[in-house]
């Protein structure tokens, strides 16, 4: 399954864990409380590719994988990550969109506004990708990894 925003973004290399693990570390603080009560923690995971930029934000369950997740799916081009300090603001508003989103998330009792296609927002005068799913991405990269190099999408 092709996670990308853009069909022509292929080769690609993992975000350093450095980062996917401190936003991580950082929505599982900020929403301490909300993770506790429903026995759920937050994983990221990142590629990025020579088109675009790609960070997922999984709200998972701690018991049972089965469980439905949210999945935050954030995306950028290129041209957001062409030098040093146009990373660090995309990371930057991924972290701002991140906790804009889930925000809005847990002030529902039940949230159910799922986003299956790529949507643009705009934020800090940047436009930016998402979609929200209920995709389980870490069982979606285990297949891939059994699937091997020559599964393609049909």
């Amino acid at each position: 399954m092709i996670l990308a925003r853009l069909a022509s973004s292929k080769e690609s290399v993992v975000i350093p864990p450095e980062w996917t693990e401190g936003l991580a570390r950082l929505l599982n603080e900020a929403y301490k409380k909300e993770c506790k009560q429903k026995g759920r923690y937050f994983d990221v995971w990142g590629q990025v590719f020579s088109e675009e930029l790609l960070v997922i934000v999984s709200y998972l369950s701690e018991k049972n994988e089965a469980d439905a997740p949210i999945a935050l799916f954030l995306s950028c081009d290129q041209s957001q990550m062409t030098n040093e300090q146009k990373v660090k603001e995309t990371q930057a508003n991924f972290m701002d969109l991140s906790g804009l989103f889930f925000d809005e998330i847990f002030s529902q009792d039940e949230w159910h506004e799922f986003e299956p296609t790529w949507q643009e927002v705009t934020h800090n005068h940047q436009n930016y990708f998402y979609k929200i799913s209920r995709e389980n991405i870490n069982l979606t990269l285990d297949a891939n990894k059994l699937l091997g190099d020559d599964f393609e999408e049909i």
